[in-house]
């Protein structure tokens, strides 16, 4: 069975959300098939059956593995939230506080334009009307990490500097040279592109 994305899970069937929650729950606690297997005393092609919705996991068999693996049974039917946790705020000059893990986290639909695997993205919201145009208050920003070689002029970067101080900045290349233009009264900073490996770039601005 592939791999369904965020979005399919949300109106999957049983079957396909007991698969896919039994397999992240055996991974989470670090257990192979084999192991699995073993602890709920079957076979592991039982098991690889469960994982890809070939076989029946009714009430019996979620009472049996939710002893068997420690969880809630309600996890194997856990639906997954349909949107993207927002994880901190933009303020002045740019700067990302991100939450900490006392904050409530809030949460924004992932829109229909969003085409990116949203299980890989976050989200971060705007305080402050001091990056306008640039950025609008309350709007919402949905960011990825992509390969630096698809950076173009004018794409939004969350920016990390050495002491791990993120901003937002505007790029501007280069050659093999990448500028990161500060927003409102933020500052410039000039990076090699060879010595980047990956970047958080905004991907949707939404409202």
């Amino acid at each position: 069975m592939r791999e369904i994305n965020l979005q399919e899970l949300v109106s999957a069937s049983d079957n396909k959300l007991i698969a896919r929650n039994f397999s992240r729950i055996r991974k989470g606690l670090g257990l192979t098939q084999e192991k699995a297997a073993e602890l709920g005393g079957v076979t592991t092609g039982y098991v690889g059956k469960v994982e890809i919705g070939a076989v029946s996991f009714g009430t019996r068999a979620q009472q049996k593995w939710s002893k068997v693996l420690g969880v809630d049974r309600a996890e194997f039917l856990r639906r997954p939230d349909t949107g993207l946790a927002v994880v901190g705020e933009i303020i002045e000059k740019g700067v990302v506080l991100k939450y900490g893990p006392e904050h409530e986290l809030e949460y924004m639909p992932v829109l229909s334009s969003h085409n990116t695997d949203a299980e890989n993205a976050f989200c971060l919201k705007v305080s402050t009307d001091a990056l306008y145009p640039h950025l609008r208050k309350d709007s919402c920003l949905y960011i990825v990490a992509v390969p630096v070689s698809t950076i173009r002029n004018d794409d939004l970067i969350i920016y990390t500097d050495a002491s791990e101080q993120a901003s937002v900045k505007e790029a501007e290349c280069l050659n093999n040279v990448i500028l990161f233009k500060g927003l409102g009264k933020g500052s410039t900073v000039t990076e090699k592109a060879d010595g980047l490996a990956n970047l958080q770039k905004i991907v949707l601005i939404a409202l």
